[in-house]
This record gives structure tokens, sequence and C-alpha cells, in this order.
């Protein structure tokens, strides 16, 4: 009897969610017939508890919400990212039930990371999500307590190699130091984590002097008084931080801009019916304003362009185009 109960408790709780979640109408006609018969996995290259992790669930929430199907949020670390981009790459199947959820550094290490492995054109973008400013943080505690970040940075000058500064090897968080060590003449001793959100703990945990994340990976620190941000890459000061300067402003640039861009892809081959049901699943998630809610929350914004975008898969590629020049400028990657 008791197994019978838990049977009918599982059907319930099934059917509960089902009429909860199916309630778009436009969202079922596009559905493919059979399609999905499992969970739909979301692949994230990232630990859980980063900002990519963080947009992954809040938007897998929504899309069973809005599509009636059950969605997963898999984890898929090592390589700072290199292990989950090569499976979505080379490895998962072009089924429709893997997306990658990824940010913008993804195409760097398609151009500089894996040339001849794997490269952007074998995922297909379907859905842009949103977009983060990459973030400076200190600690509030410890020998660089109160300082700014022109401050730490000239300590990284008077005596170099003595500043920890936890990077993400092969991606933003090491190219943004490398122009400011460019910049200003700084050297820094840098520490290598996989993520964002690692190397903001080891902050806290005085393994390092400044770190470097998006606003969902410090928030709640922020509120615990443990850290405190204080530069932010982006062109202008963004929403949630608006007494943060930029390092343009700091140093009367204009280059230090590295602002995240997050995006769906699914394997290149994947069914055109599955595709556009994928991608329609995302599409009306975003329209839904408690989610947008929950972004913001996290601080992230969106970029109106690529928000009314009719070729996403386009203009993704045109931003990756010219994030490669900047590889080129540099002398990462030959013209």
């Amino acid at each position: 009897m008791k197994k019978i109960s838990t049977v009918l408790a599982s059907l319930l709780a099934a059917l509960s969610f089902s009429a909860f979640a199916q309630t778009d109408p436009a969202l079922a006609k596009l559905k493919p017939k059979g399609f999905p018969d499992q969970p739909i996995e979301y692949t994230v290259v990232y630990p859980a508890g980063g900002g990519m992790d963080l947009t992954a669930r809040i938007l897998a929430k929504f899309v069973e919400r809005a599509s009636g199907d059950k969605v997963l949020v898999n984890n898929r670390v090592g390589g700072a990212g290199m292990v989950g981009h090569a499976y979505l790459a080379t490895q998962a199947k072009p089924d429709g039930y893997t997306v990658g959820i990824l940010a913008s550094n993804f195409w760097g290490d398609a151009i500089l990371r894996a040339p001849g492995k794997w490269a952007l054109t074998d995922v297909e973008s379907i859905a842009y999500i949103n977009s983060d400013a990459l973030t400076w943080v200190a600690s509030t505690e410890g020998p660089f307590k109160g300082k700014t970040a022109k401050e730490i940075l000239q300590a990284a000058k008077d005596k170099p190699g003595t500043v920890r500064a936890a990077v993400v090897p092969g991606s933003m968080w090491e190219y943004l130091l490398d122009q400011l060590e460019a910049h200003t003449g700084a050297k820094f001793l840098r520490v290598p984590f996989q993520g964002g959100k690692p190397g903001i703990v080891a902050l806290i945990g005085g393994n390092v002097d400044v770190a470097q994340g998006f606003y969902g990976e410090f928030e709640s620190y922020l509120q615990a008084k443990q850290l405190t941000p204080i530069a932010v890459a982006s062109a202008e000061r963004v929403f949630n931080m608006k007494d943060v300067p930029t390092f343009n402003e700091i140093y009367g640039a204009k280059q230090f801009v590295w602002n995240i861009m997050r995006f769906a892809v699914v394997p290149k081959a994947t069914p055109a019916d599955r595709k556009a049901y994928l991608s329609a699943m995302i599409q009306t998630a975003l329209q839904n304003p408690e989610m947008m809610a929950e972004f913001r929350r996290l601080g992230a914004y969106t970029d109106a362009n690529l928000a009314k975008s009719t070729n996403v898969a386009a203009d993704i590629h045109a931003a990756a185009m010219k994030e490669r020049e900047f590889y080129i400028q540099t002398g990462r990657l030959k013209p």
C-alpha cells in the first residue's frame, strides 16, 4: 500500500508540474513530435556557484515553466573551460538533448587554445541570453583593505610579483590583467583558477590579494561586507555599482572593456525542428519579467542590439571576429 501511495504521489507531482509549466500555446505548436522524451541537458563548462552556472539554473527553471519539459544543468568542468567546450564541439550528440550555455570566451578558446581541434563553427548559436561586466574585487580585511584599484596596481608596480591576482588562464581574466600591466608597468603574481567564483573564495580566505568576477559571483560576500568592488571593465559604469569606477575612467583610456556575453548553442547538425524549438523555449523564457528580475539581481543586463537580433548566430560570430582582432593586435594570433 505504501508503494502504491508513493507511485501515485509521484504521478500527481508530475501531472501538477506539467499543468503548471505548459503555459505557452505558441511554444507548444513548435514542439517536434516525440521530442523531448527525456530531460534536456544544459551544459555549463565552469564550476557550480559561478555566474555561468547561476545563469543556466535560472534559465532552466523558467524554460521548464514555459515548456513543461524537464531541463537539467550539468557542470562539465576542467581545463578552465576547455573540457566542456571540447565536449560540446566534438562529442555531444546533435540530437537536441544537449544545449551549451556559454560565454563569449568560448570563441577565445576555439581560436587560441584549440586551433585545428574544434572551432566556433562546430556549434550553432540559437539564443542570446544576457551580458555581464568583469569586475575587480578586493577584501575588506588584510594588507589592501580600503585600497583602490589604482593603488593596488601601483603596489604591483613598486614591488613586482608580490601582489597576488586570481586569473582564469586563457580568458578575459588574463587578458585584462595583460592590458593593465602593459599600461601601468605593474607586474602581478598570477594565481590560476577554474573560474571566477573559486578565485573570489580564495580572496575571502586571504590566498590572493585581488580577484575578478561577475556580480552574481560575489554579491553575497558584498552583502556580508567581506569584499568590495573596486573597478569595472566596461565602457561605462554599471547599473548596480554606480559608485564603482571603470578602468577606463581611472586611466583615461578606452581599451579596458571586457563584458561577457552569454548565449546558448547546440552541436552542429542538430535537427532544424529541434533547434528551432530549443531556441523558442529560451526566447519565451526571456520574455518573463520575473526571470529578467532574477538576472538583474545577479548584475546581468541585456544588450539591446543582440536581444532584437534577427540572426543571433551571425551577430555572435561578428562579435567573435572583433575579439579575434584583439588577439592579432596583442601577438597571440598570427593574421
